[in-house]
């Protein structure tokens, strides 16, 4: 009877020292996962915004409650610029003359409703400058072709790839 007196006061003091470590212990911020300790970053406490983003990022960013629609050129029909024709017949003048103008001349100068139509049309970004027949160095074609959507007349080609 006393052996059995002792083991149960060992045991006892066990499950109480047991007891007094785990709650002196200090808690660890580790989940158990089948054996593995997997520790939590200390990144993960933080909030989303805890960096300031610097004015070149925060820049033209809308913020993340607004709703914003994207604007196309779906009707470009309607944005064409009309240009007047003139009621006078005009004078025809000879090829070799126009010709030689054309080489030395400058990139006509269009109109406001014109360039608001250029910005518009939405193409793609990639860069392969070509030169248009009116001395215009175009982002790519497909910039070239928004200028003839957009109403230049006359109608500008492909004159060489590359910039003018």
């Amino acid at each position: 009877m006393e052996r059995n007196g002792r083991v149960a006061v060992v045991g006892v003091l066990l499950v109480v020292s047991c007891l007094a470590l785990l709650l002196l212990a200090e808690p660890s911020r580790a989940d158990v996962i089948a054996g593995r300790v997997r520790r939590q970053s200390p990144w993960l406490q933080r909030a989303p915004l805890t960096f300031a983003l610097g004015k070149k990022f925060a820049r033209n960013r809308p913020a993340a409650s607004s709703a914003f629609a994207l604007e196309t050129n779906t009707d470009w029909r309607e944005n064409v610029v009309e240009q007047s024709r003139p009621a006078q017949p005009v004078a025809v003048r000879p090829l070799a003359e126009l010709s030689a103008e054309v080489t030395d001349s400058k990139p006509a100068p269009r109109s406001r409703a014109f360039y608001g139509c250029m910005s518009n049309c939405l193409t793609l970004s990639q860069y392969n400058p070509v030169c248009g027949t009116d001395h215009t160095t175009y982002h790519n074609e497909y910039k070239l072709e928004c200028a003839n959507r957009c109403g230049a007349k006359p109608r500008v080609s492909i004159k060489k790839s590359g910039i003018c």
